[in-house]
């Protein structure tokens, strides 16, 4: 074994190449800071694992520059067929997961996708290399130590002739190594929460079967006997398994040949774990956990991946603007605040889901443990009690009635929600576009919806966006349609909103301004009347500077 150390210290290290780190890694990138990441495995992971894309995050996609690609290389949520037993081929009963929905101007991903964790790794890894940064495998964090200013991880890299040992200095260390990371373990932190037994395991897989439609999610049995479940894959032949109930999983679990002739990928053992999500964010803290690293939870409801993608997302602008000096450490807390309560309810949800798997019977009856619809889409998660903020229209209370998980559409957008699309917006050039082309991850988008009578004050807010670092804020101003403009200079784009959908979903009026201050990751961060109330939220963000 030889050692080499570096002087240079990283911006970011990033250790585990899941679909967590790897958008945690282009995120970053695409705000221009370095990053390294490194993977264990000699590998992209094999198999389908982690399937289901939900629409919040195929938003994410979207704002990366990869939702043409997830979409072209997925596919969409197929109904599912329960065969009555004996026999197992007689049709009993065919259901939707989720009911499949065309389109809102509000949200025009309204529908489960399904891409294999392999896949989308690959897809990712494709637009990381894209950017110069690759995916470095064979190569294992084996120890860290926090300075005030730095990290220094010691990692090895498994080489054909011998290991090389290294220290890596890094301002700041992610864990996005899974539920059986080591940096979680390092840090001293445990899941809260509980183990099921035996009865109540899974063991998965990709297998090759003949003569299976590849139309339909195919479903036999129930967890008192033996559960099969095949649910076709994006590669012809190829159905990944679910198999629980009244079986010997150890031997599932190592004996293939008896699970089908061909198998593709591996088979795994999955136990439950139920619990409460551990997270080390301290003021000066400089290690992070992301995804399954810190919070791990069954699989029914597809929520896992989705949620870690969003923990990438919601950290990674923050860091970004700390590593670049504009923010202070203390916008990191916020990481800590906003994703911990939507976790911690992701929990009960999958929970729930798992608990219901218990009650299915062959008979078709209990089949809501495969409901995918509804608040499981994620398009309802929200921050309305986070510190960073702000709502001159509905101030946050406390004592109101709050859920992370359950914003439900129509409701009036209050800062914190999911950001609405907005189509058939008309450039006062040329063209359409909408609200979700003009968002992006790299900068704070200013909505002004201008009203009949706030020109006086869109020109102050178009002014104090000036005091901002350069290109950290685009500004757009919206016009109702038929409204002569005023003209504004230094605005970076004028709209017309041909068909009203942006003043309908962000519930503006027509005559006073309202300024929507959208985040990198999608989220209303403001929601305010005028200057004075923008330059209060951007205090909160540009935090290291004196605005």
């Amino acid at each position: 074994m030889s050692s080499s150390s570096g002087h240079d210290v990283q911006p970011v290290l990033i250790v585990g190449a899941g679909p967590v780190g790897l958008v945690l890694a282009l995120t970053l990138i695409q705000n221009g800071v370095k990053v390294r990441i490194i993977e264990k495995e000699a590998g992209t992971h094999k198999g389908q694992r982690g399937t289901g894309i939900m629409p919040r995050a195929q938003e994410v996609y979207h704002f990366l520059g990869l939702l043409p690609e997830v979409l072209e290389r997925g596919r969409p949520l197929l109904p599912t067929h329960v065969y009555k037993l004996p026999g197992g081929t007689e049709l009993l009963k065919e259901f939707w997961m989720a009911d499949p929905k065309g389109p809102t101007p509000s949200t025009p991903l309204i529908n489960i996708r399904s891409l294999g964790q392999d896949r989308l790794e690959k897809l990712l890894q494709e637009h990381l290399n894209k950017h110069g940064c690759q995916v470095e495998f064979n190569t294992t964090l084996l120890d860290f130590t926090q300075f005030e200013d730095h990290v220094e991880a010691q990692v090895v890299k498994a080489d054909v002739d011998h290991d090389v040992t290294e220290i890596v200095k890094c301002r700041w260390l992610i864990g996005a190594d899974g539920a059986k990371g080591d940096i979680r373990k390092q840090l001293g932190l445990e899941f809260n929460g509980e183990t099921r037994g035996v009865d109540q395991r899974f063991v998965t897989g990709d297998l090759e079967v003949k003569n299976l439609s590849n139309e339909y999610w195919h479903v036999w049995g129930d967890p008192k006997t033996i559960l099969v479940s095949l649910r076709p894959t994006e590669t012809p032949g190829i159905f990944h398994l679910i198999m629980g109930g009244n079986i010997d999983y150890e031997k599932a679990a190592e004996d293939r040949e008896e699970l089908a002739k061909a198998v593709k990928a591996g088979t795994d053992r999955n136990d439950l774990e139920v619990g409460e999500p551990k997270w080390l964010l301290e003021t000066r803290g400089r290690v992070f956990l992301a995804g399954d690293a810190c919070h791990a939870h069954p699989f029914f409801g597809a929520q896992g991946s989705n949620s870690g993608v969003q923990d990438a997302f919601n950290l990674a602008w923050k860091l970004a603007l700390v590593e670049k000096g504009l923010a202070s450490p203390s916008l990191l807390r916020s990481y800590t605040a906003e994703r911990v309560p939507v976790i911690s309810e992701v929990l009960k949800r999958t929970t729930r889901l798992h608990d219901k798997t218990q009650v299915m019977r062959n008979d078709g009856s209990g089949l809501a443990a495969w409901d995918r619809g509804g608040p499981l889409k994620m398009l309802g998660i929200n921050y309305r009690w986070s510190s960073i903020v702000l709502d001159e229209r509905n101030p946050y209370t406390a004592q109101g009635p709050q859920d992370p998980y359950g914003v439900e559409a129509g409701d009036m957008v209050r800062a914190g929600d999911r950001a609405p699309d907005a189509p058939c917006l008309v450039p006062i050039d040329r063209g359409k576009t909408s609200l979700f082309d003009i968002f992006g991850p790299t900068y704070h988008t200013v909505l002004l919806f201008a009203g009949n009578n706030s020109a006086g004050e869109t020109h102050r807010v178009v002014e104090k966006l000036r005091e901002y670092p350069q290109g950290t804020v685009r500004s757009v101003i919206i016009y109702p349609r038929g409204v002569l403009p005023e003209v504004v200079d230094g605005a970076d784009q004028v709209v017309f909103d041909d068909e009203k959908h942006a003043f309908m979903n962000y519930c503006c009026s027509d005559d006073d301004l309202t300024v929507v201050v959208v985040r990198p990751d999608g989220i209303v961060g403001s929601i305010v009347f005028g200057a004075p109330g923008l330059r209060r939220y951007f205090r909160g963000i540009f935090s290291a500077l004196n605005l």
